[in-house]
This record gives C-alpha cells, structure tokens and sequence, in this order.
C-alpha cells in the first residue's frame, strides 16, 4: 500500500491562508486584484498535486478502489477550525475524476465505496467501535481482538475489501454499481452489514 505525505501540501496551504488574509484586511482594490491571482495560483496547485496522485496510483489494468467522501465537510463540523478549513478547501471530487479517467485511459477501473465505519471497523474481525481509534490518533487498536495498525492502513484495508466485494459481486451478476447507493436507510443498512462481513486475510485468494 502507498502513502502520500501531505505535510509539505499543508504547508502551501497555510501559506497560501495567510497571505489571503493578510489581503482581505487591507480591503483596497490592489489588494483585490492579488487575491484574484492568489486564488488562480492555489486552483493550479491543488489540481497539478491531483493529477500527480493520479498519475501515480493508476496502473494498466488495476481495480482501484477510492472512498465516496461527499458529504465529508458536514461531518467534520465538529473539529477545529483549521482542519474545517483544509478539508473545505481540498479539491476531492477532482480528485476522484482525474483517478477515474486515467483509469479509464488505462484500462482499468476505478470504483467508488462507501466510506461508513472505514476508519473504525476492524477489517480483521469486523468489530466497529469508536474506542477503537484512541483519542480520534492514528493508532488502530481493535478493542476485541486486539489488531493494531496504523489507522490510514486499516481504512485502506477496508476500502480494499469492499472494491474487492463489489467485483465479486459484478463478476456474479454482470452488473456494477461503480457508486454507493446512498438514498434508500434500508438499502444502505443491508449493505453496511454485508461490509461487516468482510475479513482482510494475508492470502488474496481467501479476502471475501
């Protein structure tokens, strides 16, 4: 599995804040005309770091898997300013386009999932608990079998299974849904205890 820092990213981000504050405060028609620049450079930024993670996790052939995160600016009212700010701010349904249509390119696939309990389920033995994320850190520790990973990998480990879940399923039905079907309670809860179903094993051949 491969990770991408964001640390340098959040950085430029900041960086790019404060200037635009610094801009707004003054409030004259100079100032104006830089912010205007300013937001041209950051929609650059942002869409070059998108393409490039992109063009990097897209193989000739691959499934890829990418979570379904609409909606995640509501849920993450609750944290601090600063996080509200930088996830209001990202880019992420550009994201999964350009993923999407280089996957295309490519020949392969790429399929959004649902993004319930990803962070909090453990793909070993299925438990979901808030306690099993200590402090919200990123520690995975399952409070019942006793799992621990590195959050990001366990939310990676899920959203594998499930892509792996809803090919299996294509494979069977000849039909695929490449988003979550998110309108109907009865649906949505039929598939989230289909998904807690789901076992990670280190054989791929005995994941589903």
């Amino acid at each position: 599995m491969q990770f991408f820092r964001g640390g340098a990213i959040r950085h430029k981000g900041e960086a790019f804040q404060r200037v635009r504050s610094r801009l707004q405060s003054q409030g004259t028609g100079g100032a104006k005309g830089r912010l205007h620049q300013l937001s041209l450079r950051e929609r650059r930024f942002k869409a070059d770091v998108n393409y490039r993670i992109a063009q990097s996790v897209v193989k000739p052939g691959f499934l890829i898997g990418w979570e379904d995160l609409i909606g995640i600016r509501e849920r993450t009212t609750g944290r601090d300013k600063r996080n509200r700010r930088r996830r209001a701010k990202w880019a992420l349904a550009e994201r999964g386009a350009y993923i999407a249509y280089k996957a295309q390119v490519a020949g392969g696939l790429a399929i959004r999932v649902a993004t319930d309990y990803t962070s909090k389920g453990c793909p070993h033995c299925g438990h979901v608990s808030d306690k099993n994320r200590p402090g919200k850190g990123l520690t995975f520790r399952c409070e019942k079998c006793g799992l621990t990973l590195h959050a990001d990998l366990v939310g990676g480990r899920n959203v594998t299974l499930r892509t792996l879940f809803i090919r299996q399923d294509w494979m069977g039905a000849g039909l695929l849904s490449t988003a979550p079907d998110g309108s109907e309670a009865e649906a949505k809860a039929k598939r989230l205890q289909r998904f807690l179903e789901l076992r990670w094993s280190p054989d791929p051949s005995s994941v589903l």
